[in-house]
């Protein structure tokens, strides 16, 4: 693990950036989107949810522009609504970050304030769409190969997700129709994700997640979902 400094809050920054980023979602003319229920939105969204555990054994790379950062770490996924996310930080040691339901707690505790906001981006960058707390507006549109879905959340940051099928391909997020950030997923043959890399366009922040290695099934203690 290559040891620097990180701006803006260390651990926090990394996380923020996360989960701030979304992917370049092809750009669908405003017309093309239709009005679709959040009922439809949120039947799509359950069906990326996890069909089984995983564990993922991960490097990852922070760049603000600065002095980048990189290590290594460990996600478990839980069907339906837990993850655990655990890295490697310089200077500060480890970081744990853990979406239980509507739950959320993380060591060192000041990233739960930081991350809340964002953590349905969190859950993207494992392929899993999980909708906002309030959902104001949502429309769909419709390609030959892909779909589109707009959701407006409550605090007026509009995340578009980009879907082949159940998988999810990206997505982007504006906030006043101005684009706040990106999130590209690369899969393998397979269709499992492989690489992650999200861009914060706010602050010129890039994190990048590569999965090394993926165990599926099993299963972890109840212990570990909990705060110490």
């Amino acid at each position: 693990m290559r040891a620097g400094r990180v701006r803006r809050g260390g651990v926090a920054a990394l996380l923020l950036a996360a989960a701030c980023g979304p992917r370049t979602a092809p750009v669908a003319p405003a017309s093309a989107f239709v009005a679709a229920s959040p009922g439809e939105f949120r039947s799509v969204a359950a069906r990326t949810s996890p069909a089984a555990t995983e564990l993922l054994t991960i490097h990852w790379r922070f760049d603000d522009g600065q002095t980048p950062v990189s290590g290594r770490g460990a996600v478990r996924l839980a069907p339906p609504d837990s993850l655990r996310l655990d890295v490697g930080v310089p200077i500060l040691g480890r970081a744990t970050l853990v979406l239980a339901g509507d739950s959320v707690w993380a060591q060192p505790d000041r990233l739960v304030e930081q991350v809340m906001p964002n953590r349905a981006l969190v859950w993207a960058m494992f392929g899993v769409v999980r909708p906002p707390d309030v959902v104001a507006r949502v429309e769909r549109s419709e390609a030959a190969d892909h779909r589109l879905y707009r959701v407006t959340g409550g605090d007026g940051v509009v995340t578009t997700l980009e879907l082949r099928g159940d998988t999810l391909l990206g997505a982007t997020q504006a906030r006043a129709e101005r684009p706040i950030g990106r999130l590209d997923l690369t899969r393998d043959a397979a269709g499992m994700i492989v690489r992650a890399v999200t861009t914060d366009l706010e602050h010129s922040a890039r994190f990048t997640v590569n999965v090394d290695h993926r165990e599926v099934g099993g299963s972890f203690p109840n212990e570990i979902w909990r705060r110490p």
